[in-house]
């Protein structure tokens, strides 16, 4: 069977019974094309099982190295190819995992490159509220008070709405479901949004219905309306971003102003932890660094004392 096929079949199994988001398994995919592509380059011929061998996977390594890829970034395709050789020696394809052996790219835990401050994620909200798009306020009501996934934020159904809690069984990163909740304000909000206007352009609810949509114009089809992606959501906060002057602003970013919002706040890192949805400690631990705000706030007392010095 061609190695493309056996991507597919992955990618389904992914999807289908391991319950992996779609924004996931469009990184698995996205990456296992990236090996299949080099394969295929270096090889002169479309990419075969065999090719899954120590060698041509420290090669892909080594030319990735030669491009000067982040070491993230060649982390996580090195991950993805060693998830996709375990899944065929399950399956009696391979006989071992080739990438078991290889050297793993190190993972650095570092801080948050942008976090904003609590005024700038309001005025995401405060800018929605002016152009009178009650659906944008929504989504950046759960974004700015949850710190959620864009993914997660994107894929919500009726079904997850839970008027005493705020959201109820939402799917988050690895196929897992979370209970989160929602101040009862922004739910209130929410449920109007969904009553007054979801209802009525989908002509009705069912607990299948997505809270989410985006309508555009297509030559030769009109308009056409189809369930929020997190793609959708990463272009309308880079949207709003420019709008209020915050160009590089993304999804992401809000979910670190809301864990350092909640951090300052209560200084239990634990409580972050069980808010982002971490599975470990350390994963939340990047958000207790000081961040350059904090540390040029702690050596203030010296402004007096190079002034004295100085006169």
């Amino acid at each position: 069977m061609a190695l493309p096929e056996l991507v597919e079949q992955f990618c389904s199994y992914q999807r289908k019974q391991r319950g992996k988001t779609e924004g996931g398994v469009t990184t698995y995919r996205w990456n296992l094309t990236q090996f299949l592509t080099f394969t295929r380059n270096h090889e002169g011929r479309m990419a075969r099982v065999s090719d899954l061998s120590q060698q041509t996977i420290q090669s892909w390594m080594d030319d990735m190295a030669k491009a000067d890829l982040a070491v993230s970034t060649m982390r996580s395709r090195q991950s993805t190819v060693s998830s996709f050789c375990a899944w065929l020696v399950k399956r009696g394809v391979l006989p071992t995992n080739p990438v078991a052996s290889l050297d793993r790219p190190p993972h650095r835990r570092e801080g948050p490159r942008q976090v904003p401050a609590p005024d700038l994620m309001d005025r995401l909200i405060h800018s929605a509220r002016e152009r009178r798009r009650t659906r944008d306020v929504a989504l950046f009501l759960i974004l700015r008070y949850t710190g959620m996934r864009r993914e997660s934020v994107a894929t919500l159904r009726v079904r997850n709405l839970s008027p005493e809690w705020g959201l109820r069984g939402v799917l988050v990163k690895g196929g897992k479901t979370r209970d989160i909740p929602l101040p009862a304000v922004v739910m209130q909000y929410v449920q109007s949004y969904v009553e007054n206007i979801v209802a009525k352009e989908c002509n009705g609810l069912t607990p299948e219905t997505p809270l989410f949509w985006s309508s555009w114009g297509r030559r030769n089809e009109g308009k056409v309306r189809r369930p929020m992606t997190g793609k959708n959501l990463w272009r309308l906060v880079k949207t709003y971003g420019r709008m209020i002057g915050h160009p590089e602003l993304k999804p992401h970013d809000l979910r670190h102003g809301v864990a350092m919002e909640i951090y300052e706040q209560h200084h239990d890192l634990e409580q972050v932890r069980a808010l982002l949805g971490h599975v470990r400690i350390e994963t939340t631990q990047v958000y207790a660094r000081i961040q350059p705000r904090e540390l040029k706030a702690a050596v203030n007392f010296y402004e007096a004392k190079a002034l004295e010095v100085l006169t």
